[in-house]
């Protein structure tokens, strides 16, 4: 048996939100998300440019706080 020493590729969103130190949860509850939309949105799928410019304007302001 080979092991495989490939790495999933990390969405720069899930970069991001582990930068905070948040989890899906409470990003959601912030932003008032429905439970388990960012979790799509971390595995590939692609949000909305609203969505996409509410996460980017949430994720700097709490690295910077």
């Amino acid at each position: 048996m080979t092991e495989t020493t490939e790495q999933t590729p990390t969405s720069p969103w899930l970069t991001m939100r582990q930068s905070t130190n948040l989890s899906q949860r409470e990003v959601e509850r912030r932003l008032g998300w429905k439970r388990g939309h960012l979790s799509l949105i971390e595995r590939g799928l692609p949000p909305s440019p609203e969505q996409a410019r509410v996460l980017r304007a949430f994720y700097l302001s709490e690295n910077v706080a």
